[in-house]
């Protein structure tokens, strides 16, 4: 019993250190192979004032792949447009199956089989004020080890606004709430702020997008940079970023195509960390 009381404290100091952490990882291709910027994804993760939706209909994204260690991801967005403000949805899920638990001395068979996973459910509504556009979430967290479980909730705000015809300036603030106790500990949320600067040209048959943000994390206490482009030709989309911090260093890219009510987006990711090599799958529907 000592044995097994020991993992488990271990198994949840492993979670309490990923748990909450699922909210600040890519979800979707373009978060993967653009980074999580505050003006380039349209599902208003990152930034809810981003919320667009598309002139003819309403939008939907389904995304699935996996994270650094093997971390199974999956997403699910919503949008839609109602007068003059924008409605989303998002479900957010993130897991590790089949863990081990072991006892201290070396056995052929582990005592159990568990799963550590993370779970979050948004709203988000973005309305727009002369040049400047706002957005709010509000979201449902919740995280599961074996038996064991935390909830709680959080908010996230943002801003954008043009500067210039072709520039762009966004602001969020990420994760703003609390979490119940989960056994002697209760887990932080990743609070983050995200400024972030874009600038858009065309040339022929082409349109491009130059990008660049920073990050300051307050869980753990970092700062990131991250610098890419996106280029369109028509249909199809070329992405590429690279992301700089103190801990880490990754580059990543994607390829996507759209045409009509349906498309697709790959991303991949290399980085320092040498745990794995993320990858993303984005399928896409235009509801008119």
């Amino acid at each position: 019993m000592r044995f097994i009381s020991k993992l488990w404290l271990i198994s949840v100091s492993c979670l309490l250190g990923m748990g909450t952490q699922f909210l600040s990882i890519p979800m979707t291709a373009s978060d993967l192979a653009l980074g999580m910027n505050p003006l380039l994804n349209r599902n208003g993760l990152w930034n809810p004032a981003l919320l667009q939706p598309h002139s003819i209909g309403s939008e939907v994204y389904f995304s699935y792949g996996n994270g650094l260690g093997g971390l199974d991801l999956t997403s699910l967005s919503y949008i839609q447009s109602k007068g003059k403000m924008t409605r989303g949805f998002n479900l957010r899920y993130s897991g590790l199956n089949d863990l081990e638990l072991r006892g201290n001395k070396p056995q052929t068979e582990p005592i159990a089989f568990y799963t550590a996973s993370g779970m979050s459910i948004d709203g988000a509504i973005s309305f727009q004020s002369n040049e400047n556009h706002f957005g709010l979430s509000v979201r449902w967290v919740d995280m599961t080890l074996y038996m064991e479980n935390s909830s709680g909730f959080a908010m996230d705000f943002g801003y954008w606004r043009p500067i210039t015809k072709k520039g762009k300036l966004g602001l969020s603030l990420l994760n703003i709430g609390k979490m119940n106790s989960f056994l002697l500990e209760e887990p932080s949320l990743p609070i983050r702020l995200l400024s972030g600067f874009s600038w858009e040209s065309n040339f022929s048959s082409f349109s491009n997008t130059f990008f660049t943000s920073v990050e300051y994390a307050f869980l753990p206490k970092t700062g990131l940079f991250n610098f890419g482009n996106e280029i369109q030709w028509k249909n199809i989309l070329f992405q590429a970023s690279a992301i700089f911090s103190q801990n880490e260093k990754s580059i990543s890219g994607g390829i996507g195509w759209r045409s009509g009510l349906y498309g697709f987006h790959y991303a991949i990711q290399l980085g320092s960390q040498n745990i794995g090599t993320p990858q993303i799958f984005d399928f896409y529907i235009l509801l008119p």
